[in-house]
């Protein structure tokens, strides 16, 4: 099998950006730390797209060590991954259901 290819939905691509933001108020390193570890959760993800756990509307999750982040993407055909959110943990879940295609 081929590896799958990866796309951000438009609203989950600048929820990266916000949180990368948000961290470097704080802390420039720990914006680089929580970088480099959703980088690392996307290689993950991509290498083994079916071991996130089973969420909401078809959808799989796998989370951030570190950060209260999860990562929400759903797999078509074997073929691609899309992510639908970088959701916290603690604040609003279920918010980005109508991304859903």
């Amino acid at each position: 099998m081929t590896k799958p290819v990866l796309e951000f939905d438009d609203a989950a691509e600048a929820e990266f950006y916000d949180i990368v933001e948000y961290y470097k108020q704080f802390d420039r390193s720990l914006s680089n730390d929580f970088v480099q570890e959703f980088e690392r959760t996307i290689q993950r993800l991509v290498k083994f797209p079916g071991a996130g756990h089973p969420y909401l509307h078809q959808t799989k999750r796998v989370f951030l060590n570190r950060f209260p982040y999860a990562i929400v993407y759903k797999i078509y055909r074997d073929e691609s991954i899309i992510v639908f959110a970088i959701m916290h943990m603690k604040r609003k879940p279920g918010y980005w259901k109508k991304r859903l295609k």
